[in-house]
C-alpha cells in the first residue's frame, strides 16, 4: 500500500470548527484549486458536484456508518439514525419506513401542515411580534412529522423541544451526554413519551400510522424493528425534521429581506416550487454530510485510504459550476437543473424530502397571504447569525414585528 497523504497544509482546516466548514467562499476556493483535498489527519474533502454524488451512490465503497458521529465514535445500532446504517439493516427498514414516506402521503398530510402553519403565523401577528425560528421554524417541521408518526398533537411541543435539546447536546457526536449513555439516560422523557407510543401500538392494532406499521411490520424470517431502535428512528424523523426548520428560516429571512424575491413568487406561483428547490440547492440546511472509506480506492483521480473519513461537502457541491451555472447566485429561472445534494443521493437519500417539499411550499403560500395584509418585518437590531450547530445551516433567530 502507498504512503498515505499528509494534510494539505495550503487547504487545512478543522473541520469540527462550525464556522471553517461552513465557509462557503474557503470551499468554493478548495472545489477550484483542489477539489479532493485532505484538510486534516484521515480526512478527505470532497467538494464537486459529480464527486459527492458518487461517493453517496456508492454504499459498497464507502459506509455511512457513524455518518453524524465524531471521528472513532460507534454507537450501538439500536441508538443508530437510519442515515447511520448500512445494508443489511437499512434497506430492511427503509422498505418499512418507505410504505408511508411517499408522494401520496405527504400530499395526504398538506390539511394538518396548512393548519398548523396557519395558526401558529395567525398567533404571532397577533401578538405583534415573535421569534419565526422558535415560535414557527422550529415546531413546524416537527409537527407534520409527529402527526405523520400518529402522536397527539398535544405533544407535539414537547416532543420537539426534546429533540431540539438532544440535537444541540453532545449526543449527536459522542452518542452520550453527561447524564449518561444514550437517549434514554441522556434525554429520560423524551424516551419515556415515546415509549408509551410504541407500548400503545403493540397493544392496540386498531391504531394505523406511521409507529404502528413500524410496530409491528415482520420480516419472513420474523425479524421486527424492535422497540429500542424504533424509538431512535422515532427520534431520527423529530429532529431530522429540524434541518426542515432551518429551510423555513432561509425562506422567510429571505421573503422579508427582498422585495424582488415577494414580488416574483406574487407575480408566478410556479416560482413557488423553484424557490423551494433554490434554496435547498444555495443555502442547503445539511451543509455537508460523513462517509467513511471501507477499501483503498479513489475519488476522481486522487487516491483514498481504508478507515479514511470523507467529508462530503453538499454545500460546495451544491455550488460546482459545472453542474449550475452562476451557482452564487440566487435564481429562479433554471431550466431543468440536476437535483441539488441537499437530500443527499442514492441508497441513503431523504426519505422525508417529498414532505420537506410539501412544507416548503405551504409555508410560502401562507407567509405571502399574511404580507398581503400586514407588513412583516425583521426587528430593527437584527444581526443574521447561523445556528449554532456544526452541520446545519440557518438562521439562529428570526425576530419580527407586525407594522399597523
Amino acid at each position: 500500500m502507498a504512503d498515505r497523504p499528509g494534510v494539505d497544509r495550503e487547504f487545512a482546516f478543522d473541520p469540527n470548527d462550525a464556522a471553517k466548514a461552513k465557509d462557503f467562499a474557503r470551499m468554493a476556493l478548495i472545489r477550484k484549486e483542489k477539489p479532493v483535498c485532505r484538510p486534516a489527519d484521515n480526512i478527505v474533502l470532497v467538494t464537486r458536484f459529480d464527486d459527492v454524488t458518487a461517493v453517496f451512490r456508492d454504499s459498497k465503497g464507502f459506509s455511512s456508518v457513524g455518518d453524524m458521529r465524531a471521528p472513532g465514535i460507534v454507537v450501538p445500532s439500536e441508538e443508530s439514525f437510519l442515515g447511520e446504517l448500512d445494508a443489511p439493516l437499512h434497506p430492511k427498514i427503509r422498505r418499512v419506513l418507505h410504505r408511508t414516506f411517499t408522494i401520496a402521503k405527504a400530499q395526504e398530510s398538506e390539511p394538518f401542515t396548512r393548519q398548523a402553519i396557519r395558526r401558529r403565523l395567525e398567533r404571532i401577528v397577533a401578538a405583534g411580534q415573535g421569534d419565526l425560528m422558535a415560535e414557527f421554524a422550529t415546531p413546524i417541521p416537527g409537527s407534520v412529522s409527529a402527526d405523520l408518526l400518529g402522536f397527539p398533537e398535544s405533544q407535539h411541543d414537547a416532543l420537539m423541544g426534546w429533540c431540539n435539546d438532544l440535537l444541540h447536546s453532545s449526543w449527536p457526536p459522542t452518542g452520550k451526554t453527561e447524564k449518561g449513555e444514550g437517549i434514554a439516560a441522556g434525554f429520560p422523557e423524551l424516551a419515556a413519551c415515546i415509549d408509551e407510543q410504541i407500548e400503545r401500538r403493540a397493544r392496540d392494532g386498531s391504531l394505523d400510522d406511521l409507529l404502528a406499521s413500524m410496530v409491528r411490520s415482520r420480516g419472513e424470517d420474523g425479524w421486527s424493528i424492535g422497540a429500542h431502535h424504533t424509538r431512535t428512528l422515532v427520534v431520527n424523523m423529530l429532529a431530522g425534521s429540524l434541518s426542515a426548520t432551518y429551510m423555513v428560516g432561509n425562506l422567510l429571512y429571505r421573503l422579508i429581506t427582498s422585495r424582488d424575491f415577494e414580488t416574483a413568487l406574487r407575480r408566478d406561483p410556479a416560482n413557488i416550487d423553484r424557490a423551494v428547490e433554490e434554496s435547498l440547492r444555495y443555502e442547503a440546511p445539511v451543509a455537508f454530510l460523513w462517509r467513511t472509506a471501507r477499501a483503498d480506492s479513489q475519488i476522481g483521480s486522487t487516491p483514498v485510504f481504508k478507515g479514511e473519513h470523507i467529508m462530503c461537502h453538499i454545500t460546495a457541491g451544491n455550488r460546482d459550476p459545472e453542474a449550475y451555472p452562476d451557482p452564487e447566485t440566487f435564481r429562479l429561472d433554471r431550466i431543468d437543473p440536476p437535483e441539488h445534494l441537499a437530500f443527499g443521493s442514492g441508497p441513503h437519500l431523504c426519505l422525508g424530502n417529498h414532505l420537506t417539499r410539501l412544507i416548503g411550499r405551504v409555508v410560502l403560500e401562507e407567509a405571502l397571504a399574511v404580507m398581503a395584509k400586514t407588513k412583516l418585518e425583521l426587528a430593527p437590531d437584527y444581526v443574521w447569525h447561523c445556528v449554532n450547530h456544526l452541520q446545519e445551516y440557518g438562521p439562529e433567530q428570526l425576530p419580527v414585528r407586525i407594522a399597523r
